[in-house]
């Protein structure tokens, strides 16, 4: 794993780290699933592949030259126009829409939204990786309000 990727995924997992309804936990390889102290509402929901607990509330996806993050909130829990400010607020990452695919080489990310719940799937490659700010108040408080759904 690159250095710069190591550094921003331990500056990432000290975010979800201190808050209290948390936990991390090591699946296979360097894949890092995101666990509630209780079972999510939508556990039943989860597609078999993305089901490895009742208590997911996403993973973190370490790679070689990116960071990869997918987490699951309530059903229109937040508008697109606040996570749009939130994930990407200086405005240099891609944007895929559901269903449409993603690029191999640039940063990108998705808002997904379902019936049971919504999600938001970020990966950062290295430039924008070098820049991205996981300890600003913003993403801070959204990672709490998301994390915080499941006490």
């Amino acid at each position: 794993m690159d250095k710069l990727v190591e550094e921003q995924l331990n500056e990432m997992l000290e975010v979800f780290e201190n808050l209290p309804d948390c936990k991390i936990e090591k699946t296979e390889g360097d894949r890092l699933l995101i666990a509630s102290h209780k079972p999510v509402p939508w556990s039943d929901s989860l597609e078999k592949k993305d089901a490895e607990s009742a208590h997911k509330i996403g993973s973190i996806n370490p790679h070689k030259l990116s960071l990869g993050l997918y987490i699951d909130f309530p059903h229109d829990f937040f508008e697109f126009e606040k996570l749009v400010k939130i994930i990407d607020p200086e405005a240099t990452l891609t944007y895929y829409p559901p269903g449409e695919k993603t690029s191999t080489v640039k940063s990108w990310w998705r808002f997904r939204r379902d019936e049971k719940f919504d999600s938001i799937h970020l990966v950062l490659r290295k430039t924008e990786l070098d820049y991205y700010d996981f300890k600003r108040e913003d993403w801070i408080e959204l990672m709490r309000q998301i994390i915080g759904v499941h006490k």
